[in-house]
């Protein structure tokens, strides 16, 4: 019998979210301009009173636009080398359709979009965590976010798919606070197994390759350096009590864990949408 995966990281899913939670995700939602909420933001929810604080510390620089377009600025500059274009003979074989295509670069495209938010969120999070207390002179409130990418299928369940699947998928997985974690880029594209399975074959040279080690840093290092100069202008820190020492220990962990997967989100992403063909006008 084929051994059953370890529980997931922890999460408050986006259906199950109520009350002032389920207020901070929807306008994270709206200035990332994604629909939905990054597991990130969702592990914060299962700690008591971590996510309110977390959204009410940077929320002036989210909804005025400095995160987000400070981690798409920057993002601009990270690529890595190109895989071999897939051709539409290919996706035929793979069962891709066009409406298929249109799902799998809208996948790409949500990562590439949310992926430098999630960095310099984290970022700007840390520095707080670690003692900046800013009395800056805030924000102007004058930024529109961009227009929302349409909804993805959703995260694939690893243990609801048949065991070669999940073996493939599971190739993905990383460590989170203890518990194994597949980032969502890889259970959304899951849902066409011979997509993934491209994807687990064109990525696996990559993911210690230099080029891709010295990318990930930089792109990490530039949020680093970007976040002090955003805190800074920060009016203040949030009324009630930070998290605890334990916890914020964890939430340290977490975001230097997610220093390394959103980097490799955004150049993957990148890389997806660079493979594909673009969707054919009907």
């Amino acid at each position: 019998m084929a051994s059953q995966p370890q529980a997931l990281l922890a999460e408050l899913s986006e259906d199950a979210a109520t009350g002032r939670i389920a207020e901070i995700y929807d306008k994270i939602r709206r200035f990332s301009g994604v629909p939905y909420v990054s597991s990130l933001q969702r592990y914060l929810a299962t700690m008591p009173g971590v996510l309110e604080w977390a959204w009410d510390a940077v929320r002036p620089a989210m909804v005025s636009g400095a995160i987000p377009e400070t981690g798409w600025r920057l993002a601009r500059s990270v690529r890595l080398s190109p895989a071999a274009p897939i051709d539409q003979a290919t996706l035929r074989a793979w069962g891709i359709d066009s409406g298929a295509l249109a799902a799998i670069r809208n996948i790409a495209e949500n990562f590439v979009r949310v992926s430098p938010v999630n960095l310099m969120t984290g970022a700007c999070l840390a520095q707080l965590l670690n003692g900046a207390s800013p009395s800056g002179p805030g924000f102007p409130n004058t930024w529109t976010p961009p227009a929302m990418l349409p909804p993805m299928p959703g995260n694939a369940d690893p243990a609801s798919l048949p065991p070669d699947h999940r073996a493939v998928l599971m190739r993905f997985a990383t460590e989170v606070d203890g518990r194994p974690f597949l980032p969502a880029l890889y259970r959304q594209i899951a849902h066409w197994p011979a997509v993934l399975s491209w994807l687990a074959d064109e990525l696996a040279p990559r993911f210690a390759a230099p080029a891709t080690a010295t990318a990930r840093t930089d792109f990490r290092a530039a949020a680093r350096e970007a976040a002090p100069d955003i805190v800074a202008r920060l009016p203040g820190v949030p009324d009630c009590a930070p998290p605890d020492a334990d916890t914020t220990r964890r939430v340290l962990a977490t975001i230097d864990r997610y220093a390394e997967t959103s980097p490799e989100m955004t150049m993957f992403g990148q890389l997806i949408l660079d493979a594909l063909p673009e969707v054919r006008a009907s």
